[in-house]
């Protein structure tokens, strides 16, 4: 009866374990594995309440974090920010996956190129 107690727990602790290697795992690999470059339109941007280096970018079809993050190397989102204008379109680098129903968002790293929209060329 103990040998059975002990072997559920060591496949409950196993089962954890090995969740936790996967979880931390991807954290770690996430900037290799999903890291893509796509053309954006910003639609809005917003500050994300009061808290300095984290802001939305929105766009038509989805919502990209600009935030410092450890795991990504990233700390210039206060730098590039600035950069963003509405109606205008960019070239950006991204890492992570777009999961609107549990608030995960890719994030910003760079701007590769910007291309205003047709209206602020004439002017």
């Amino acid at each position: 009866m103990i040998t059975t107690f002990l072997f559920r727990l060591s496949i409950f602790l196993g089962f954890i374990i090995v969740l936790a290697i996967l979880i931390f795992g991807y954290l770690f690999f996430e900037p290799f594995l999903t890291e893509s470059v796509v053309t954006i339109k910003v639609v809005n941007m917003e500050r994300w309440g009061n808290e300095k280096g984290k802001y939305f970018i929105f766009t038509k079809d989805e919502v990209f974090l600009n935030s410092n993050d450890y795991y990504h190397n990233k700390n210039n989102s206060d730098e590039i920010y600035p950069e963003f204008k509405k109606g205008y379109t960019y070239k950006v680098k991204v890492i992570g996956i777009y999961m609107p129903f549990i608030a995960r968002f890719r994030n910003i790293i760079n701007i590769i190129e910007t291309t205003p929209d047709e209206f602020s060329q004439t002017r």
